[in-house]
């Protein structure tokens, strides 16, 4: 973790904490503990006790929508993850709950959690001050604006320098082709920030091109989780020794689903495409359909996508829309865990931009097979 990141991690969990009360509102249910030690059976303290437990779940519950997993990952990485997990709330009540008779034991476990919560956001502090002496610090997204990150797991290039490189051009054509394919011309997409631990890649682009992106990241994530299912019952049979027909056949369904995803997807992409070359526009057809395959093959293997909006008081109502919609899916997006054995894309397959799909599938509207690009079309991608 990098000295940016580190201070953009510090400061969003002070942001979010004062944002949610949730110190406050923990603080508040330990003082109400510790009078209803006094006087148990004293009716004030006894309703004012459910009213503050009431809104400490009621905060710790936005807490699911308000961090992103890579987030919740540098949070956990500096030992705070339990004092930022939804379930801190269910604790809580699982301590009052248990001790109704005994509030002191509620109140000694509320006691402990708030104490050593408090110290860790004083340390957070702490450390941006320090940072901050020392001139480090991360530029806030513009108003208006809004960016995507790309969190590259290292296992996706075997810390090998040249095969990093060939992941940056990666994600370089695929923002590339979808801002072509939307505008009618090429992109290029600005690095805001590159941290090294985690390599994460943050970049500009503009509003439609990152709207779009993040409606394919979530197109996928959501299919996700019929692919589960569909993967989980072909493991079932599969250690029942089932074999043959029915497994291949759920196989099938499992990138069936995906294909469709990505028909899906090229379409969004292109269904306003103004350009007035119609090779140019199969050419990108092409490309994009490569381009998101792999995108989805990548985030199979470890790959997230993170997007951020930053709204505008100016803004036109369209602007204000896409803002938010981007806002919406970055704080909604749920990646999968990483399978043992990937279904769609194998470790040799996607460096070198070509796909080579497992399964010859079958989709509502066409059947494809995957090809390589062609010289030409690897020139002007």
């Amino acid at each position: 973790m990098t000295a940016i990141t580190l201070y953009g991690t510090l400061t969003f969990i002070v942001s979010l904490d004062d944002q949610l009360r949730l110190q406050v509102e923990l603080e508040t249910i330990r003082d109400t503990l510790n009078n209803l030690v006094g006087a148990p059976a004293h009716p004030p303290y006894q309703s004012a006790l459910a009213a503050a437990l009431a809104q400490f779940s009621a905060s710790a519950g936005k807490l699911t929508t308000a961090i992103t997993p890579s987030q919740a990952a540098r949070i956990a990485a500096m030992g705070g993850e339990e004092f930022f997990e939804p379930s801190i709330a269910d604790k809580v009540q699982g301590a009052v709950s248990a001790n109704a008779m005994t509030p002191s034991v509620a109140r000694d476990f509320v006691h402990d959690l708030a104490t050593r919560r408090r110290t860790f956001l004083d340390t957070v502090r702490s450390t941006i001050q320090g940072l901050e002496t020392l001139k480090v610090s991360i530029a806030a997204l513009p108003a208006g604006s809004a960016d995507v990150s790309f969190l590259v797991p290292r296992g996706l290039f075997d810390n090998d320098l040249g095969k990093f490189a060939k992941e940056l051009t990666f994600i370089n054509r695929l923002i590339q082709d979808v801002a072509e394919g939307i505008t009618g011309h090429a992109e290029a997409a600005e690095l805001e920030s590159l941290s090294s631990s985690t390599p994460t890649i943050a970049l500009g682009a503009s509003l439609t091109v990152i709207v779009t992106l993040a409606t394919i990241v979530n197109k996928f994530l959501e299919a996700w989780e019929r692919i589960r299912k569909i993967r989980t019952i072909r493991d079932e049979l599969t250690e029942l020794g089932m074999k043959g027909a029915a497994v291949d056949e759920l196989t099938e369904r499992v990138t069936t689903i995906v294909e469709e995803i990505v028909e899906e997807s090229t379409e969004l992409v292109l269904v306003g495409y103004n350009g007035h070359d119609n090779a140019r526009k199969n050419e990108l057809r092409t490309g994009v359909s490569q381009g998101v395959s792999r995108l989805f093959g990548q985030i199979e293997r470890g790959l997230m996508v993170e997007f951020r909006a930053q709204p505008k008081e100016d803004a036109t109502e369209s602007e204000t829309k896409q803002l938010n919609t981007v806002a919406e899916i970055g704080q909604g997006m749920k990646f999968p865990p990483v399978p043992s054995e990937p279904l769609l894309l194998g470790c040799s397959e996607i460096l070198e931009g070509e796909i080579h799909r497992k399964v010859t599938k079958k989709t509502s509207t066409t059947k494809k097979e995957s090809r390589k690009e062609k010289p030409d079309q690897k020139e002007q991608a």
